[in-house]
């Protein structure tokens, strides 16, 4: 809107250069009324394009607030996203520490021991980056002995918390994206009420020297009547 506070003043600065040519004299020989109808003809334009450059402003500030309200939204969405990601973040951390204190399995799975571990430890992994469900890694653990109802319980919450993280990454995708959008959709907006703003400055201008190029004839006339009259 800065842009647009920014042509306001030059359509101000165009005016007082108006007083540049205000005193103009008539030109002798003018038509009165080809002037008069060149007059009305800028001024209906002036005011056309003056309701143009107010219809623009008023999209544009429209535009401004919708803007405004995406990036309040992004940031809604970013800071539910850090929330979900830190909630996952301890929810994991308790699974591995977990799993790290379990004792050790009450059912021998065969092998060996270290072996089942690396397996177990390469699965948690695999879970961390999301390449392999809650429950394929709850069915690795199975198999490599180490069940534990409590630890269960830590992994169901891990995986809910999860889920939720992903989703909070996914909304805040979309508010980027519609405040991409929106920033698109108030550039234009502003452009185009910068434009209008411009032209009507300009209307404006042309229709008030027309204006008082009719004024100036009017007087260039009654000034010679008087000079005949005085002749008589």
């Amino acid at each position: 809107m800065w842009a647009l506070v920014m042509v306001g003043g030059v359509a101000v600065l165009g005016l007082l250069g108006l007083a540049v040519v205000m005193e103009r004299p008539g030109e002798p020989g003018e038509d009165p009324e080809r002037l008069a109808a060149e007059a009305a003809e800028l001024t209906e334009h002036a005011a056309a394009a003056q309701a143009d450059a107010q219809r623009a402003a008023a999209v544009a500030a429209e535009a401004g607030a919708g803007r405004a309200a995406a990036q309040r939204a992004r940031d809604e969405a970013w800071d539910a996203q850090e929330r979900a990601e830190q909630a996952f973040e301890s929810a994991f951390r308790e699974v591995a520490e977990g799993r790290r204190a379990a004792p050790p399995a009450l059912v021998e799975a065969g092998g060996d021991p270290e072996s089942r571990r690396e397996v177990s430890r390469a699965a948690l992994s695999a879970y961390r980056r999301g390449d392999i469900s809650v429950r394929e890694l709850r069915e690795v653990w199975r198999l490599t002995g180490d069940h534990d109802p409590a630890q269960e319980e830590r992994e169901w919450t891990a995986d809910r918390l999860q889920r939720e993280s992903m989703a909070a990454r996914r909304e805040y995708d979309r508010a980027v994206a519609q405040l991409r959008r929106a920033d698109q959709a108030a550039r234009v907006a502003e452009v185009a009420a910068e434009a209008l703003l411009t032209e009507a400055a300009q209307s404006a201008a042309e229709a008030q020297i027309a204006q008082d190029a009719v004024a100036a004839a009017a007087r260039g006339r009654r000034g010679r009547s008087r000079t005949r009259r005085a002749g008589r």
